[in-house]
């Protein structure tokens, strides 16, 4: 649903709405199993631990239910990453991208050319993040 235009769509609020509704009865049903009052809870979440690069990723999806413009940001990058995900998976049963998705492809304005630097950037911070993700999991278990 999300695009990176300037103007939100009103279906955008209504998403948001449910999003935060969402995030607010998960964060309080956790807090509530393993017994952390809201006070406690803020304490540890300005700690200097949480300003951490991997506790600021897992954090985000907490502090988009309080900002929309990083919700949107996020929801954006998302698609984004679906978008190459489907295009990948596409190239890997076909062999090959379909017309539709190459035609003209080798004449990229220098704004598509910087875009795709940024999605490419994107992607391998993603990929970082989770395989870290994964690493701590292995390391836990």
């Amino acid at each position: 649903v999300f695009d990176d235009e300037e103007e939100s769509k009103l279906s955008y609020t209504e998403i948001y709405q449910e999003y935060q509704a969402l995030v607010e009865k998960l964060l309080e049903d956790y807090l509530k199993e393993v017994g952390i009052n809201e006070e406690k809870f803020q304490e540890a979440f300005s700690s200097p631990l949480a300003k951490t690069h991997t506790s600021q990723a897992i954090l985000q999806t907490v502090l988009a239910a309080e900002d929309f413009r990083l919700f949107k940001k996020m929801m954006v990058q998302k698609n984004i990453e679906m978008q190459l995900q489907a295009i990948r998976i596409i190239k890997e049963r076909n062999g090959v991208l379909p017309d539709c998705l190459t035609e003209g492809s080798d004449v990229f304005s220098e704004i598509e050319q910087e875009e795709m630097k940024i999605l490419r950037e994107v992607l391998r911070k993603s990929k970082e993040e989770y395989e870290i993700e994964q690493e701590r999991k292995r390391t836990e278990e």
